[in-house]
Protein backbone atom coordinates (compact mmCIF):
# COMPACT_ATOMS: atom_id res chain seq x y z
CA UNK A 1 0.00 0.00 0.00
CA UNK A 2 1.38 3.38 -1.05
CA UNK A 3 1.88 6.27 1.60
CA UNK A 4 0.14 8.22 -0.01
CA UNK A 5 -3.39 6.06 -0.42
CA UNK A 6 -2.65 4.86 3.32
CA UNK A 7 -2.72 9.04 4.22
CA UNK A 8 -5.92 9.74 1.85
CA UNK A 9 -7.81 7.24 4.15
CA UNK A 10 -6.68 8.48 7.28
CA UNK A 11 -7.59 12.20 6.53
CA UNK A 12 -10.88 10.03 5.09
CA UNK A 13 -11.79 8.88 8.16
CA UNK A 14 -11.14 11.56 10.24
CA UNK A 15 -13.33 13.95 7.87
CA UNK A 16 -16.21 11.97 7.66
CA UNK A 17 -16.61 11.56 11.45
CA UNK A 18 -15.97 15.39 12.47
CA UNK A 19 -18.94 16.13 9.54
CA UNK A 20 -21.33 13.75 11.36
CA UNK A 21 -21.18 10.71 9.01
CA UNK A 22 -21.91 7.51 11.38
CA UNK A 23 -19.13 5.85 12.58
CA UNK A 24 -20.08 2.25 10.77
CA UNK A 25 -20.62 3.44 7.72
CA UNK A 26 -17.22 5.98 7.58
CA UNK A 27 -14.89 2.46 8.78
CA UNK A 28 -16.97 0.37 6.93
CA UNK A 29 -16.47 2.04 3.36
CA UNK A 30 -13.14 3.76 3.51
CA UNK A 31 -11.77 0.27 4.91
CA UNK A 32 -13.69 -1.51 2.36
CA UNK A 33 -12.57 0.66 -0.34
CA UNK A 34 -8.88 1.06 0.70
CA UNK A 35 -8.41 -3.08 0.70
CA UNK A 36 -9.85 -3.64 -2.53
CA UNK A 37 -7.76 -0.52 -4.25
CA UNK A 38 -4.84 -2.97 -2.26
CA UNK A 39 -6.02 -5.84 -4.06
CA UNK A 40 -7.99 -7.84 -1.22
CA UNK A 41 -11.36 -9.79 -3.28
CA UNK A 42 -14.51 -8.98 -1.82
CA UNK A 43 -14.47 -12.61 -0.85
CA UNK A 44 -11.83 -12.09 1.24
CA UNK A 45 -12.76 -8.76 3.29
CA UNK A 46 -15.89 -11.13 3.95
CA UNK A 47 -14.10 -14.11 5.17
CA UNK A 48 -11.87 -11.53 7.33
CA UNK A 49 -15.20 -10.27 8.52
CA UNK A 50 -16.88 -13.63 9.77
CA UNK A 51 -13.29 -14.62 11.26
CA UNK A 52 -13.16 -11.81 13.35
CA UNK A 53 -17.43 -12.07 14.47
CA UNK A 54 -16.28 -15.50 15.94
CA UNK A 55 -15.34 -13.84 18.68
CA UNK A 56 -16.72 -15.36 22.19
CA UNK A 57 -16.04 -11.80 23.94
CA UNK A 58 -18.09 -10.59 21.30
CA UNK A 59 -20.81 -13.01 22.32
CA UNK A 60 -21.37 -10.79 25.98
CA UNK A 61 -21.74 -7.68 24.53
CA UNK A 62 -25.69 -8.44 24.15
CA UNK A 63 -25.59 -9.14 27.77
CA UNK A 64 -23.84 -6.23 29.41
CA UNK A 65 -25.83 -3.95 27.22
CA UNK A 66 -28.92 -5.49 28.41
CA UNK A 67 -28.07 -5.24 32.15
CA UNK A 68 -27.02 -1.45 31.41
CA UNK A 69 -30.44 -0.44 29.92
CA UNK A 70 -32.47 -2.30 32.83
CA UNK A 71 -30.51 -0.84 35.33
CA UNK A 72 -30.71 2.59 33.47
CA UNK A 73 -34.55 2.52 33.18
CA UNK A 74 -35.45 0.08 36.32
CA UNK A 75 -35.39 2.81 38.81
CA UNK A 76 -31.80 1.24 40.34
CA UNK A 77 -30.11 4.76 40.08
CA UNK A 78 -32.39 6.55 43.05
CA UNK A 79 -32.23 3.57 45.24
CA UNK A 80 -28.24 3.23 45.56
CA UNK A 81 -28.49 7.70 45.65
CA UNK A 82 -30.88 7.07 48.61
CA UNK A 83 -28.55 4.48 50.26
CA UNK A 84 -25.80 6.73 49.70
CA UNK A 85 -27.20 9.81 51.51
CA UNK A 86 -27.99 7.51 54.67
CA UNK A 87 -23.83 6.72 54.78
CA UNK A 88 -22.33 10.10 54.48
CA UNK A 89 -25.09 12.81 53.60
CA UNK A 90 -24.24 13.83 57.11
CA UNK A 91 -20.73 15.43 55.84
CA UNK A 92 -19.83 18.75 54.62
CA UNK A 93 -21.17 18.54 50.62
CA UNK A 94 -23.38 15.55 51.83
CA UNK A 95 -25.72 15.59 49.15
CA UNK A 96 -22.68 15.92 46.50
CA UNK A 97 -20.80 13.29 47.77
CA UNK A 98 -23.62 11.00 47.97
CA UNK A 99 -23.76 11.78 44.27
CA UNK A 100 -20.36 10.79 43.58
CA UNK A 101 -20.72 7.45 45.88
CA UNK A 102 -24.02 6.45 44.07
CA UNK A 103 -22.46 7.14 40.33
CA UNK A 104 -19.42 5.14 40.95
CA UNK A 105 -22.03 2.27 42.24
CA UNK A 106 -24.30 2.74 39.07
CA UNK A 107 -21.41 2.79 36.98
CA UNK A 108 -20.17 -0.61 37.89
CA UNK A 109 -23.56 -1.89 37.29
CA UNK A 110 -24.25 -0.07 34.07
CA UNK A 111 -21.27 0.29 32.11
CA UNK A 112 -22.00 3.67 30.01
CA UNK A 113 -20.86 7.01 30.47
CA UNK A 114 -24.09 8.67 28.78
CA UNK A 115 -26.48 6.31 30.53
CA UNK A 116 -24.92 7.05 33.68
CA UNK A 117 -25.24 10.60 33.12
CA UNK A 118 -28.47 10.41 31.61
CA UNK A 119 -29.71 8.53 34.96
CA UNK A 120 -28.19 10.39 37.43
CA UNK A 121 -28.52 13.74 36.07
CA UNK A 122 -32.20 13.89 35.77
CA UNK A 123 -31.95 12.68 40.01
CA UNK A 124 -29.15 14.48 40.99
CA UNK A 125 -29.11 17.86 40.13
CA UNK A 126 -32.64 19.35 40.22
CA UNK A 127 -31.79 17.86 44.13
CA UNK A 128 -28.63 19.38 44.71
CA UNK A 129 -29.80 22.71 43.08
CA UNK A 130 -32.86 22.43 45.37
CA UNK A 131 -30.77 22.18 48.40
CA UNK A 132 -28.83 25.18 47.76
CA UNK A 133 -25.96 24.04 45.69
CA UNK A 134 -24.58 26.07 42.98
CA UNK A 135 -26.13 24.92 39.50
CA UNK A 136 -23.01 25.09 37.72
CA UNK A 137 -21.09 23.10 40.55
CA UNK A 138 -23.94 20.46 40.13
CA UNK A 139 -24.35 19.35 36.65
CA UNK A 140 -20.06 20.11 36.30
CA UNK A 141 -19.91 17.06 39.33
CA UNK A 142 -22.82 15.13 37.84
CA UNK A 143 -21.14 15.32 33.91
CA UNK A 144 -17.82 14.63 35.25
CA UNK A 145 -19.11 11.65 37.81
CA UNK A 146 -20.33 10.03 35.16
CA UNK A 147 -17.12 9.59 33.25
CA UNK A 148 -16.95 6.70 35.59
CA UNK A 149 -19.26 4.60 33.98
CA UNK A 150 -16.35 3.71 31.63
CA UNK A 151 -13.38 3.14 33.62
CA UNK A 152 -15.59 1.16 36.94
CA UNK A 153 -16.00 -2.04 34.89
CA UNK A 154 -17.71 -3.39 32.97
CA UNK A 155 -17.00 -1.21 30.39
CA UNK A 156 -17.84 -0.90 26.39
CA UNK A 157 -14.98 0.85 25.36
CA UNK A 158 -12.87 -1.82 27.50
CA UNK A 159 -14.38 -4.63 25.60
CA UNK A 160 -13.72 -2.58 22.74
CA UNK A 161 -9.97 -2.04 23.29
CA UNK A 162 -9.95 -5.67 23.90
CA UNK A 163 -11.62 -6.98 21.12
CA UNK A 164 -9.68 -4.90 18.95
CA UNK A 165 -6.30 -5.28 20.84
CA UNK A 166 -6.83 -9.17 21.09
CA UNK A 167 -6.33 -8.28 25.25
CA UNK A 168 -7.60 -10.10 28.05
CA UNK A 169 -11.26 -8.63 28.78
CA UNK A 170 -11.54 -9.50 32.50
CA UNK A 171 -7.76 -8.17 32.91
CA UNK A 172 -8.93 -4.97 30.91
CA UNK A 173 -11.72 -4.89 33.45
CA UNK A 174 -9.30 -5.42 36.67
CA UNK A 175 -6.95 -2.54 35.59
CA UNK A 176 -9.79 0.16 35.25
CA UNK A 177 -10.62 -0.51 39.10
CA UNK A 178 -7.72 1.26 41.04
CA UNK A 179 -8.09 3.96 38.90
CA UNK A 180 -12.00 4.45 38.70
CA UNK A 181 -11.46 4.55 42.63
CA UNK A 182 -9.09 6.80 42.46
CA UNK A 183 -10.87 9.02 40.22
CA UNK A 184 -14.03 9.08 42.65
CA UNK A 185 -11.65 10.15 45.46
CA UNK A 186 -10.21 12.83 44.26
CA UNK A 187 -14.25 14.10 43.20
CA UNK A 188 -14.95 13.55 46.76
CA UNK A 189 -11.75 15.29 48.12
CA UNK A 190 -12.62 17.96 46.25
CA UNK A 191 -16.64 18.19 47.07
CA UNK A 192 -15.16 18.28 50.88
CA UNK A 193 -12.88 21.08 49.79
CA UNK A 194 -15.09 23.41 48.57
CA UNK A 195 -18.67 22.45 50.16
CA UNK A 196 -19.31 25.46 52.09
CA UNK A 197 -18.54 27.57 48.92
CA UNK A 198 -21.11 25.66 46.84
CA UNK A 199 -23.79 25.66 49.05
CA UNK A 200 -22.81 22.31 50.53
CA UNK A 201 -24.76 21.79 53.85
CA UNK A 202 -24.82 18.77 55.47
CA UNK A 203 -28.14 16.37 55.49
CA UNK A 204 -30.18 15.67 58.24
CA UNK A 205 -28.62 12.23 59.81
CA UNK A 206 -30.91 9.55 58.62
CA UNK A 207 -32.15 7.34 61.58
CA UNK A 208 -32.24 3.80 62.24
CA UNK A 209 -35.59 3.26 60.30
CA UNK A 210 -34.54 5.05 57.79
CA UNK A 211 -30.83 3.31 57.00
CA UNK A 212 -32.12 0.27 57.32
CA UNK A 213 -35.06 0.85 54.75
CA UNK A 214 -32.81 2.43 52.22
CA UNK A 215 -30.03 0.07 52.17
CA UNK A 216 -32.39 -2.87 52.22
CA UNK A 217 -33.48 -1.46 49.15
CA UNK A 218 -30.47 -1.31 47.46
CA UNK A 219 -29.19 -4.09 48.32
CA UNK A 220 -30.78 -5.96 45.32
CA UNK A 221 -29.51 -3.60 42.87
CA UNK A 222 -25.60 -4.81 44.90
CA UNK A 223 -26.05 -8.05 43.70
CA UNK A 224 -25.56 -7.60 39.64
CA UNK A 225 -22.03 -6.43 40.46
CA UNK A 226 -21.23 -9.22 43.02
CA UNK A 227 -23.01 -11.60 40.57
CA UNK A 228 -20.99 -10.24 37.07
CA UNK A 229 -17.58 -9.80 39.17
CA UNK A 230 -17.69 -12.11 41.65
CA UNK A 231 -18.61 -14.83 39.44
CA UNK A 232 -15.88 -13.97 36.68
CA UNK A 233 -12.71 -13.10 39.10
CA UNK A 234 -14.06 -16.08 41.37
CA UNK A 235 -13.69 -18.58 38.45
CA UNK A 236 -17.08 -20.22 38.73
CA UNK A 237 -18.35 -18.56 35.12
CA UNK A 238 -16.30 -17.41 31.99
CA UNK A 239 -16.79 -13.54 30.51
CA UNK A 240 -20.03 -14.72 28.85
CA UNK A 241 -21.18 -16.73 31.21
CA UNK A 242 -20.69 -13.66 33.80
CA UNK A 243 -22.82 -11.13 31.39
CA UNK A 244 -25.61 -13.30 30.74
CA UNK A 245 -26.08 -14.09 34.33
CA UNK A 246 -25.63 -10.07 34.79
CA UNK A 247 -28.69 -9.63 31.95
CA UNK A 248 -30.64 -12.04 33.96
CA UNK A 249 -30.32 -10.71 37.54
CA UNK A 250 -30.50 -7.04 36.55
CA UNK A 251 -33.70 -8.44 34.57
CA UNK A 252 -35.43 -10.12 38.16
CA UNK A 253 -34.04 -7.13 40.14
CA UNK A 254 -36.13 -4.61 38.02
CA UNK A 255 -39.07 -6.35 37.61
CA UNK A 256 -39.42 -8.01 41.43
CA UNK A 257 -37.74 -5.30 43.45
CA UNK A 258 -38.16 -1.60 41.77
CA UNK A 259 -41.99 -1.23 40.16
CA UNK A 260 -44.09 -3.61 38.53
CA UNK A 261 -43.71 -2.86 34.87
CA UNK A 262 -45.99 -3.85 32.06
CA UNK A 263 -44.56 -6.23 29.62
CA UNK A 264 -44.40 -3.57 26.94
CA UNK A 265 -42.06 -1.75 29.02
CA UNK A 266 -39.86 -4.56 29.45
CA UNK A 267 -40.23 -5.59 26.12
CA UNK A 268 -39.00 -1.90 24.97
CA UNK A 269 -36.23 -2.64 27.28
CA UNK A 270 -35.14 -5.48 25.37
CA UNK A 271 -35.66 -4.03 21.74
CA UNK A 272 -33.26 -0.79 22.72
CA UNK A 273 -30.69 -3.65 23.74
CA UNK A 274 -30.79 -5.14 20.60
CA UNK A 275 -30.69 -1.82 18.94
CA UNK A 276 -27.75 -1.01 20.54
CA UNK A 277 -25.75 -4.17 20.21
CA UNK A 278 -26.32 -3.88 16.54
CA UNK A 279 -24.41 -0.44 16.84
CA UNK A 280 -21.61 -2.86 18.74
CA UNK A 281 -21.52 -5.46 15.96
CA UNK A 282 -21.38 -3.16 12.91
CA UNK A 283 -18.77 -0.83 14.48
CA UNK A 284 -16.56 -3.84 15.40
CA UNK A 285 -16.84 -5.20 11.25
CA UNK A 286 -15.62 -1.98 10.85
CA UNK A 287 -12.78 -1.37 13.06
CA UNK A 288 -11.83 -5.08 12.16
CA UNK A 289 -11.69 -4.20 8.65
CA UNK A 290 -9.82 -0.76 9.60
CA UNK A 291 -7.61 -2.26 11.56
CA UNK A 292 -7.01 -5.30 8.86
CA UNK A 293 -6.14 -2.27 6.03
CA UNK A 294 -3.72 -0.39 8.58
CA UNK A 295 -1.47 -3.80 9.06
CA UNK A 296 -1.53 -4.51 5.53
CA UNK A 297 -0.11 -0.77 5.13
CA UNK A 298 2.76 -1.79 7.24
CA UNK A 299 2.16 1.66 9.48
CA UNK A 300 2.20 -0.29 13.27
CA UNK A 301 5.33 -1.87 12.00
CA UNK A 302 6.69 1.03 10.71
CA UNK A 303 5.51 3.34 13.78
CA UNK A 304 7.49 0.44 16.15
CA UNK A 305 10.82 0.74 14.38
CA UNK A 306 10.67 4.44 14.77
CA UNK A 307 9.76 4.30 18.42
CA UNK A 308 12.63 1.95 19.25
CA UNK A 309 15.41 3.43 16.72
CA UNK A 310 14.12 6.90 19.00
CA UNK A 311 14.98 5.80 22.26
CA UNK A 312 11.41 7.00 23.82
CA UNK A 313 10.90 5.29 26.73
CA UNK A 314 7.19 4.29 27.81
CA UNK A 315 6.69 7.04 29.46
CA UNK A 316 7.58 9.34 27.03
CA UNK A 317 5.53 7.36 23.95
CA UNK A 318 2.15 7.60 26.11
CA UNK A 319 2.97 11.59 27.15
CA UNK A 320 3.18 11.84 23.41
CA UNK A 321 -0.31 9.52 23.20
CA UNK A 322 -1.89 11.71 25.21
CA UNK A 323 -1.49 14.68 23.79
CA UNK A 324 -2.87 13.21 20.45
CA UNK A 325 -6.04 11.55 22.11
CA UNK A 326 -7.05 14.74 23.98
CA UNK A 327 -6.92 16.80 20.68
CA UNK A 328 -8.68 14.24 18.82
CA UNK A 329 -11.38 13.96 21.97
CA UNK A 330 -11.97 17.40 20.92
CA UNK A 331 -13.72 16.64 17.94
CA UNK A 332 -14.26 12.93 18.09
CA UNK A 333 -16.06 10.67 20.30
CA UNK A 334 -14.85 8.44 22.09
CA UNK A 335 -15.49 5.08 20.16
CA UNK A 336 -14.13 6.61 17.23
CA UNK A 337 -10.99 7.41 18.94
CA UNK A 338 -10.80 3.76 19.97
CA UNK A 339 -11.48 2.72 16.83
CA UNK A 340 -8.92 4.81 14.71
CA UNK A 341 -5.01 5.28 17.54
CA UNK A 342 -6.00 1.25 18.54
CA UNK A 343 -5.01 -0.76 15.56
CA UNK A 344 -2.20 1.66 15.02
CA UNK A 345 -0.71 2.10 18.71
CA UNK A 346 -1.64 -1.29 20.14
CA UNK A 347 1.25 -3.37 18.41
CA UNK A 348 3.64 -1.18 19.19
CA UNK A 349 2.69 -1.23 22.91
CA UNK A 350 4.23 -4.79 22.53
CA UNK A 351 7.27 -3.96 20.93
CA UNK A 352 8.26 -1.19 23.41
CA UNK A 353 7.22 -2.91 26.68
CA UNK A 354 3.73 -1.07 27.67
CA UNK A 355 1.56 -3.80 29.38
CA UNK A 356 -2.27 -3.88 27.76
CA UNK A 357 -3.84 -3.17 30.43
CA UNK A 358 -1.91 0.41 31.24
CA UNK A 359 -2.70 1.17 27.53
CA UNK A 360 -6.40 0.51 27.79
CA UNK A 361 -6.32 2.65 31.40
CA UNK A 362 -4.85 5.74 29.48
CA UNK A 363 -7.10 5.71 26.97
CA UNK A 364 -10.12 4.98 28.98
CA UNK A 365 -9.17 8.34 30.67
CA UNK A 366 -8.34 10.34 27.83
CA UNK A 367 -12.09 9.10 26.28
CA UNK A 368 -13.51 10.41 29.70
CA UNK A 369 -11.66 13.71 29.07
CA UNK A 370 -13.13 13.96 25.54
CA UNK A 371 -16.88 13.16 26.80
CA UNK A 372 -16.33 16.73 28.89
CA UNK A 373 -14.30 18.32 25.85
CA UNK A 374 -16.11 20.97 23.60
CA UNK A 375 -17.13 21.36 20.92
CA UNK A 376 -17.83 17.15 20.97
CA UNK A 377 -18.33 16.55 24.61
CA UNK A 378 -21.36 13.78 25.03
CA UNK A 379 -22.00 14.41 28.92
CA UNK A 380 -21.40 18.30 28.14
CA UNK A 381 -24.56 18.30 26.35
CA UNK A 382 -26.64 15.16 27.93
CA UNK A 383 -26.15 17.27 31.03
CA UNK A 384 -27.48 20.25 29.47
CA UNK A 385 -30.53 18.73 27.86
CA UNK A 386 -31.44 17.11 30.89
CA UNK A 387 -31.51 20.34 32.98
CA UNK A 388 -32.41 22.75 30.46
CA UNK A 389 -29.11 25.22 30.50
CA UNK A 390 -26.83 26.26 28.57
CA UNK A 391 -23.92 24.06 27.70
CA UNK A 392 -21.11 26.98 28.09
CA UNK A 393 -22.80 26.60 32.31
CA UNK A 394 -22.32 22.79 32.36
CA UNK A 395 -18.45 23.39 30.67
CA UNK A 396 -17.65 25.76 33.19
CA UNK A 397 -18.86 23.48 36.01
CA UNK A 398 -16.78 20.96 35.34
CA UNK A 399 -13.33 22.37 35.05
CA UNK A 400 -12.11 21.73 38.31
CA UNK A 401 -12.93 17.89 37.53
CA UNK A 402 -11.41 18.24 34.48
CA UNK A 403 -8.26 19.03 35.89
CA UNK A 404 -8.75 16.36 38.66
CA UNK A 405 -8.71 14.03 35.71
CA UNK A 406 -5.71 15.29 34.05
CA UNK A 407 -4.16 14.71 37.27
CA UNK A 408 -5.31 11.17 37.18
CA UNK A 409 -3.63 10.90 33.62
CA UNK A 410 -1.07 11.92 34.61
CA UNK A 411 -0.53 9.95 37.57
CA UNK A 412 -1.83 6.61 35.61
CA UNK A 413 1.14 7.03 32.94
CA UNK A 414 3.89 7.93 34.97
CA UNK A 415 2.59 5.22 37.67
CA UNK A 416 1.66 1.90 35.76
CA UNK A 417 1.25 -0.39 38.49
CA UNK A 418 -2.08 1.48 39.39
CA UNK A 419 -3.39 -0.25 36.50
CA UNK A 420 -1.55 -3.22 36.65
CA UNK A 421 -1.29 -4.60 40.00
CA UNK A 422 -4.61 -6.01 40.18
CA UNK A 423 -4.80 -7.79 37.55
CA UNK A 424 -1.35 -9.21 37.50
CA UNK A 425 -2.39 -10.62 41.72
CA UNK A 426 -5.93 -12.00 40.90
CA UNK A 427 -5.45 -13.01 36.71
CA UNK A 428 -1.60 -13.71 36.81
CA UNK A 429 -0.16 -14.73 33.44
CA UNK A 430 1.27 -18.38 32.94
Amino acid sequence: MTPVLLLCGLLAVVILLALGVPIYLVLTGVATAALMLDGKSVAGIAQHVVDHLNSPALVSVPFFLLAAVLMRGGGVAKALFDAAITWIGWLPGGLALAGVAATALFAAINGSSVATALAMGSLLVPMMIEKGYKPGFAMGLTAAAATLGILIPPSLPLILIGLIAEASIPRLFLAGVIPGLLQAALFAGYVLLVARKVGGAPMPLATRAEFARHNLNALPALLIPVVILGGLYGGFVTLTESAVLGAVVSLLVVVLFFGNRRPREIGGFFVEAVDRTAVVVVIVIGASLLSAWIIRSGLPQDLARWVIDSGLKPWQFLLVLNVILLLMGMFLEGVAIILIVVPVVAPVMHQIGIAPEHFAVVMVINIELALLSPPIGLNLFVMSNVTGRPVAEVLRGTLPFFGLMLGLLLLVTFVPQLSTWLPSVLMPRP
